[in-house]
């Protein structure tokens, strides 16, 4: 049985990279970007209705950032996963968003193929961080 294709939405202010990403993501044929939008708010209205199995989140954004778009998700959609893509590398701000409950984070600076293997990742129910230092996953 061959597996439906992995369904992504994506919510960054900044054009060039989220326009970039969905024309990376078109040579993935598993890919498929049903929505993109520059903010969070506007994520959330063209998901309503057809939900993506995971939506890639930038953290800074107009009108509603990252981390308010994944509480909500978080709260209302169980399924989906959340994936956060950012420039910052923080511990501290990973750690938080493994307390929101995000599924994945990924820095901006990744490989393209490193990006598809995480989305895979999380459609099959892991989790991806960086690991800064053994005592990182001890709060899970």
């Amino acid at each position: 049985m061959e597996l439906q294709p992995l369904t992504l939405a994506i919510a960054d202010d900044h054009t060039l990279f989220r326009k970039g990403v969905i024309e990376i993501l078109k040579n993935f044929e598993e890919i498929t970007v049903t929505s993109d939008a520059a903010n969070g708010a506007e994520l959330l209205e063209k998901i309503e209705g057809n939900l993506p199995d995971i939506i890639m989140l930038d953290l800074e954004m107009p009108d509603m950032d990252g981390i308010a778009v994944a509480r909500y998700v978080l709260s209302k959609y169980a399924k989906v996963k959340i994936l956060v893509v950012s420039m910052y590398g923080e511990e501290e701000l990973v750690r938080k968003l493994l307390e929101e409950g995000v599924h994945g984070y990924l820095l901006k600076s990744a490989d393209p193929e490193e990006l598809r293997e995480v989305l895979q990742l999380l459609r099959s129910g892991k989790t991806h961080y960086p690991v800064f230092s053994q005592n990182f996953f001890t709060l899970r």
